[in-house]
């Protein structure tokens, strides 16, 4: 049943693909992605909770972005080249999708990496759809840095493996973390740590975290904008997925280190990446350094080793894809209406329905409340209280500061005054478009709502019982 579903994705944009000369090819294509979700649920009994959380949020965004471009693309099947073209487009997309089902219903690390590697390939043409030169050199920055990264995560699992086997853990069993943390006590302590290491460095590239995060302002702001709800939204949750399987391993073997490695790092991509959303004149480029922002707090809520700080982690990656993934969608809307993402040349969004969503978003990535990322926040520098890691509390509540700042900033920006006039007439949008948006808010503020069951419960047994900690 899981490879049922993970085949399903990329298995539907093939056979919508062969039948894109039919006048029902659009239905045809969102039939084929809704029995893909439908599958992706008929299997989540069969796969472990954490994976289960990922596969849903992978599943239901995917859905919402592949509604989304029914909509904004052209209805004519119009092909300028063979790998641009609309087809291309929607096979390209299924791909991506089914390589992050690999990614988080894997069992080893080498299930992992084939998954995160599959996306690379899906994601590069993606990014480069629309041709452009500056779209070209953000695929191409994309492919090469991470690339660099998934080979350098590849060294890392070689090196495990081979730590492994000389725990006398059996070669098919050699890259499962279960198996791993089970005889992580007989494990070489050099050799983890330094595979470790790099299996973090090589991941840490893929979810955009500071120092290893050019690629990915690029990437994500020339990309289509469903693209980049999924880039944004999923693919950097992917990678930082894979970082927590990885911590699985180290929390047997090399706890202190590795932790500390997450904190540091974590650290650093919030301050870096909310200073840089200052200086930023691009609204998708705003955007994307505030995935990294995003990325840093959740490194820092995993680097600090609790019950509680998983749990925050968790839970911020969750919310994060969907308040981000609404954003860029908004903006995709909003481009397609004025023609332009730059800042100066937006003003009055408030009066179309798609800059209403965009506020929403803008609202939901400040932090406040109701959406969840105001509660995830929150629990994030409650676990670092607890730990007494000031270094990277004060790291965490600056880089949030300024990042409220520059989203205040933005939306001010763009939601005030009157629309102004441009040389290209406004274009109406879809209804299929407002729809995925719609899908993407209702996600974002119905997630405000889990910590009140059993995210509830699980946090203030934590915060009652100082012994769990």
């Amino acid at each position: 049943m899981i490879a049922l579903a993970v085949s399903a994705p990329f298995a539907g944009a093939l056979v919508a693909a062969a039948l894109y000369r039919l006048p029902s090819r659009r239905l045809i294509r969102g039939l084929l992605a809704a029995i893909a979700v439908a599958l992706a649920v008929a299997a989540l009994p069969a796969i472990d909770p954490l994976s289960a959380i990922f596969v849903a949020i992978v599943s239901i965004l995917s859905f919402l972005a592949t509604l989304y471009s029914l909509s904004i693309f052209p209805t004519t099947e119009h092909e300028q080249t063979r790998w641009s073209s609309r087809p291309a487009y929607f096979v390209l997309l299924g791909a991506f999708w089914s390589s992050m089902l690999v990614c988080v219903t894997s069992t080893t690390f080498s299930g992992v990496w084939i998954g995160i590697s599959a996306t690379t390939l899906a994601t590069t043409f993606l990014v480069g759809f629309s041709g452009g030169k500056a779209a070209l050199e953000a695929a191409w920055k994309y492919l090469m840095l991470c690339s660099f990264g998934i080979a350098i995560a590849l060294i890392g699992i070689l090196l495990l493996g081979r730590a492994g086997m000389s725990a006398h853990i059996a070669p098919a069993a050699a890259l499962s973390w279960d198996a791993l943390g089970a005889h992580g006590a007989r494990l070489p302590p050099d050799l983890t740590r330094v595979a470790l290491a790099l299996m973090l460095l090589g991941f840490g590239t893929k979810a955009g975290l500071v120092p290893m995060h050019a690629w990915l302002p690029d990437a994500h702001s020339k990309a289509p904008a469903p693209i980049s709800a999924l880039l944004s939204g999923l693919l950097v949750s992917c990678a930082l997925y894979a970082i927590v399987r990885v911590q699985h391993v180290a929390a047997v073997t090399a706890p202190g280190f590795f932790n500390a490695v997450l904190l540091c790092i974590g650290s650093l991509s919030v301050l870096v990446a909310a200073v840089l959303m200052l200086a930023q004149r691009d609204v998708k480029r705003l955007l994307s350094y505030s995935t990294v922002e995003h990325a840093g707090l959740i490194a820092i809520a995993l680097g600090l080793g609790t019950p509680l700080g998983a749990l925050a982690g968790l839970y911020h990656i969750v919310n994060h894809a969907f308040t981000k993934g609404l954003a860029f969608l908004a903006v995709g809307i909003v481009q397609h209406e004025r023609g332009t993402t730059t800042i100066g040349k937006l003003h009055g969004l408030w009066h179309a329905p798609s800059g209403k969503f965009f506020l929403v978003a803008l609202i939901g990535l400040m932090g406040l409340p109701p959406f969840g990322i105001f509660i995830s926040e929150l629990l994030i520098v409650v676990a670092a209280a607890l730990v007494h890691a000031w270094a990277a509390l004060a790291c965490a509540l600056t880089g949030i500061l300024i990042a409220f700042i520059a989203i205040v900033r933005l939306a001010i920006d763009t939601e005030s005054g009157g629309p102004r006039l441009s040389a290209a007439p406004a274009r109406r949008s879809p209804v299929p478009a407002f729809f995925a948006v719609s899908g993407s808010a209702a996600g974002a503020l119905l997630l405000s709502l889990a910590p009140f069951s059993s995210f509830a419960s699980k946090t203030l047994a934590l915060l009652a019982a100082p012994e769990a900690r």
